[in-house]
């Protein structure tokens, strides 16, 4: 057995691995035995990635003495509700787990961000592993330990703050993506560029055609790069009381915009990519940023196909839809904005004229695109 990379989520005694390696589903079952002394799983995923990746699972935690049970549903936006989080638990208590079982979500965002959530609050907490299927999940949702449902139309509004167990990536079950679902993916890994690292945003600048024709070593070596940004800032701020807001770059109006066209419109990658020029915009209108980081962002966001052409939107819909962000407190909206590639800042008293007078400028923006 090839043993994969392994980078380390630092969180005293909730600190947890993260393995990155092309046969980590081949190699499931033995690795999680050695790491996670349980008996007995549920197996939560769609019902077409258990055919492709889950009855491998299955099938390698039976050989090893694991009882392992699927709880399928459907996936997309849509069913990140409340009403499948409680026939998830349904389920979970007619399987019999117990404190000392554990919960494997297998898939991508969705999955994971139900996953997690039923498994805080079944018996208050059992064992969790992540799986996760897409890229997207790969290298921001699979990692950080946030939890949620959508609920009363506001993206993520139910949730829990809950650590993995592990999360045990496979760049090699992205095969099965589509282009859109990959790009979705890349706008996270343009974000940790912003962020926190120029030489990952020079990295895709000059490779792109390496990411766009799926070349598996440059892949890992995205993926694990983002971990390891995310494991670090998360390691350093578990619960967003400071420098993890970093990480909501171009997500104030990214979820905003999501909720706006009700999940139908836009990948989250996409909204997450018009969330970031909106912030450069701002960024620049208040004199954090030169105009030159607003068009160098723009263009590799346009390049990775990423500037979806957006409808018509309200400007006062989506102000109201960013006051309910879980970042904004007495009635004022956070932004994280750039001062530069790899720098960013987070602020929190911008004036309500000003970022309307910004989401008028965007709207007329995106009416006429570059």
């Amino acid at each position: 057995m090839t043993m994969p990379k392994q980078i380390k989520v630092r969180l005293g005694n909730r600190s947890y691995d993260i393995f990155i390696g092309d046969n980590t589903l081949r190699d499931f079952g033995t690795l999680l035995k050695k790491t996670l002394e349980v008996h007995n799983f549920a197996l939560l995923s769609s019902p077409f990635l258990f055919r492709e990746y889950g009855r491998s699972i299955n099938t390698q935690l039976k050989k090893r003495g694991v009882r392992c049970q699927p709880i399928l549903i459907r996936d997309g936006e849509s069913k990140k509700n409340e009403k499948n989080l409680f026939i998830i638990l349904k389920k979970m208590a007619q399987m019999g787990l117990q404190r000392d079982s554990g919960l494997i979500a297998l898939g991508g965002g969705v999955i994971g961000d139900l996953g997690g959530l039923a498994a805080s609050i079944y018996m208050r907490g059992i064992h969790f592993v992540q799986f996760p299927t897409t890229l997207l999940a790969q290298v921001d949702a699979s990692v950080g330990g946030k939890t949620a449902i959508d609920f009363y139309g506001v993206k993520n509004l139910v949730g829990t703050f809950y650590q993995p167990d592990f999360v045990f990536i496979d760049p090699m079950v992205l095969r099965t993506l589509d282009d859109r679902q990959m790009r979705t993916g890349l706008a996270e890994i343009i974000k940790y560029g912003v962020i926190r690292d120029e030489k990952l945003f020079e990295r895709i600048e000059k490779n792109i055609e390496s990411f766009t024709d799926k070349k598996f070593e440059f892949l890992s070596s995205l993926i694990s790069r983002s971990c390891q940004i995310k494991a670090d800032i998360v390691s350093a701020d578990e619960k967003e009381t400071g420098n993890r807001a970093w990480l909501n770059y171009g997500h104030t109006l990214g979820h905003a915009l999501e909720s706006f066209y009700n999940y139908r419109v836009l990948t989250h990658g996409e909204a997450i990519a018009h969330g970031m020029h909106f912030a450069a915009i701002l960024s620049s209108r208040l004199g954090f940023c030169h105009r030159s980081v607003v068009q160098r962002q723009f263009q590799l966001l346009k390049k990775s196909g990423l500037m979806r052409p957006l409808p018509r939107f309200s400007p006062a819909a989506l102000y109201r839809k960013m006051l309910l962000d879980k970042k904004a407190r007495k009635g004022k909206i956070q932004f994280v904005l750039t001062r530069k590639i790899g720098l960013v800042t987070i602020q929190k008293n911008i004036p309500r004229s000003t970022i309307f007078s910004v989401l008028n400028h965007f709207q007329v923006e995106t009416d006429h695109p570059h």
